[in-house]
């Protein structure tokens, strides 16, 4: 399969959170707080400008739930934490992403 930048660079920000020290001890709250910080850097990689854009905004913010969601699994379930699985759900989530915001 092939996988888009933006896939990749969501997984990387997925490890760069589970491979912390702290990771083991958060809990969903924290989990959670990641929200801003994670649109940012996604919106920073994308390029994208969703102050301008409704449709930029949105599909920001269904990225950020996909990678919110994969942290939250990894955190549920620590064999969740596999490279070609995490790429492949967010690379499914990019693509339902537009395709919601497109129809």
């Amino acid at each position: 399969m092939k996988y888009s930048p933006l896939a990749i660079h969501c997984t990387s920000l997925c490890f760069d959170v589970i491979q912390q020290a702290s990771f083991k001890t958060m809990n969903h709250d924290d989990i959670d707080g990641f929200r801003d910080d994670i649109y940012l850097l996604i919106r920073e990689r994308a390029s994208l400008l969703p102050i301008k854009h409704k449709r930029e905004h949105q599909f920001l913010c269904y990225v950020t739930d996909g990678v919110i969601r994969v942290l939250h699994q990894c955190l549920n379930n620590p064999s969740a934490r596999d490279s070609v699985w995490i790429l492949a759900a967010l690379e499914s989530r990019i693509d339902i992403s537009i395709k919601t915001i497109l129809h």
